[in-house]
């Protein structure tokens, strides 16, 4: 928890609007530049640690990069490389996504589909896929996963999830949101779920997502998480502290054409059922 507060104070201090600290900005900009230069071109980087209450921290790192675009959507890729635990057991997941999205005419609102695979380095594989609908108030997001190999002792389980989020009135850089689940056991029952939560963009660069996860499995405990983003490029649009209150009660009149390259909210973590044991790994 140490490690994690310091990393939480580093995310946010170096992400303020600032000019007065040189060697801050100087040092801000070298370890975006890192980040970006993983894979070069158009697109957004984020670094993310979620903490969770009954389980370690786990880490990542999030590329979403434009492959071609027009005057009406886009096609874009999403890379992203999760550090988790199943069973006290570290392992690394891997995600490759392609997209398109496509902006209505008067650019106010964003249909979008994508198709994922997925792989850990214990040799479990999956794929997934996706559509979501936004606007500047309102949004919603679903994802059918389907398990394509399994690993030693263990079954990756099939399952579907999906979201719906709201901007909180006056607050145009903060949304709550639901997302309900579900995992088809295999030996055993089913997992069903849902998380109810907050999204906030604190800075341009910052922001916080927290919730509460009520699993409806015996042997699997309710917990609260919180998952802290960097972003870089900032991000354009509201935040906490360039926009604080507003004096309107929805933002409605957003282009979605700055919405193009954000990534897409799926489960990156491949959720699997532990043969001979009766604990199924974590569904987060």
């Amino acid at each position: 928890m140490k490690k994690a507060f310091v990393l939480f104070v580093y995310f946010y201090f170096i992400s303020l609007p600032t000019s007065a600290d040189e060697i801050k900005k100087k040092f801000s900009e070298y370890v975006s530049g890192v980040f970006t230069n993983l894979i070069p071109g158009n697109g957004e980087t984020e670094v993310n640690l979620d903490i969770r209450e009954n389980n370690k921290p786990d880490y990542s790192i999030l590329l979403v990069r434009e492959l071609m675009n027009d005057d009406n959507g886009n096609f874009f890729t999403q890379l992203s490389i999760v550090n988790t635990e199943k069973l006290n057991d570290e392992r690394i997941v891997a995600n490759f996504g392609l997209g398109k999205r496509i902006l209505s005419d008067d650019k106010l609102m964003m249909t979008g589909f994508n198709a994922f695979f997925d792989a850990d380095d214990d040799g479990n594989f999956r794929s997934s896929i996706g559509a979501e609908l936004r606007n500047a108030v309102v949004g919603f997001n679903a994802n059918y996963y389907i398990g394509l190999d399994d690993a030693d002792g263990e079954k990756v389980l099939d399952g579907y999830d999906f979201q719906l989020n709201s901007q909180f009135p006056y607050l145009h850089w903060a949304k709550a949101f639901v997302n309900v689940y579900e995992w088809d056991g295999v030996e055993r029952d089913d997992i069903k779920g849902s998380k109810l939560g907050t999204e906030m963009q604190l800075t341009p660069a910052f922001s916080i997502e927290a919730a509460y996860d009520d699993k409806d499995k015996k042997g699997l405990d309710d917990e609260f998480f919180l998952n802290l983003t960097y972003n870089f490029p900032p991000k354009e649009g509201p935040s906490l502290i360039v926009n604080g209150i507003s004096s309107t009660l929805w933002n409605e009149e957003k282009d979605m054409s700055v919405e193009l390259l954000s990534k897409v909210k799926r489960q990156n973590k491949i959720v699997v059922e532990f043969k001979g044991n009766s604990t199924i790994s974590r569904t987060d």
